[in-house]
């Protein structure tokens, strides 16, 4: 049986597009990774119509009216299917923390395609979330799926990095300039010298949201 109602569902959803609002609309993420020396960049762009596809419900709502129905809170239980076989229920357990990815992300790694029925490229996550990504023309990535699940069951070995610093920024701006997550043993000297950040982030007008 279901752990949630519709109705708790529906809040839940309503409450985390609020923070995907906030958090990640319209907005690009740039993930730097690093593994045996070598250093590389992963970026996502974050829209409005990618929230829906978070959730794990199916709508009969196109994915932009399902996405401004929830943050206007005029989703309604009528306007959401949940999965009978609890993939939406464990899609929700993690999907308030996913709305934090631009944070939250230790490791990224290329799908295995152990799951024919699942879209996506790559993922990125910790050992208990993973929000999965499909690339784009435009070389970006998009959200694609959520699962609460350990990315290195979900990736493959020879791809999967360890995340050594985040950036966001709006989408329409040019260049990176707010770090949002740095590792343990990384300074930002580390970062400056890093050549793949020289044409995406403006490091002489960098700001961070945490101490460093």
């Amino acid at each position: 049986m279901p752990k949630r109602t519709k109705a708790e569902a529906v809040k839940l959803i309503r409450d985390c597009a609020i923070l995907y609002s906030k958090n990640l609309a319209n907005k690009n993420v740039l993930f730097i990774t690093s593994h045996d020396g070598i250093t590389s960049g992963f970026e996502a762009q974050f829209m409005p119509q990618n929230y829906m596809h978070l959730t794990g419900v199916s709508s009969r709502l196109k994915s932009v009216l399902f996405y401004q129905s929830a943050i206007n809170n005029r989703l309604s239980v009528n306007d959401i299917t949940l999965s009978p076989d609890g993939k939406t229920e464990q899609k929700l357990d993690v999907l308030p923390q996913l709305m934090n990815i631009h944070i939250l992300a230790r490791m990224i790694g290329d799908y295995d395609n152990h799951r024919p029925l699942l879209v996506a490229d790559r993922f990125a996550g910790t050992v208990a979330m993973a929000m999965g990504f499909v690339r784009i023309n435009n070389g970006l990535y998009v959200p694609s799926t959520s699962l609460k699940m350990d990315v290195r069951d979900i990736t493959t070995q020879a791809t999967r990095r360890r995340v050594v610093s985040i950036f966001i920024k709006p989408r329409r701006e040019a260049l990176y300039k707010q770090l949002t997550y740095i590792a343990k043993g990384v300074t930002i000297n580390d970062i400056n010298l890093l050549p793949i950040l020289r044409e995406k982030v403006d490091l002489e007008d960098l700001t961070a949201t945490f101490p460093i």
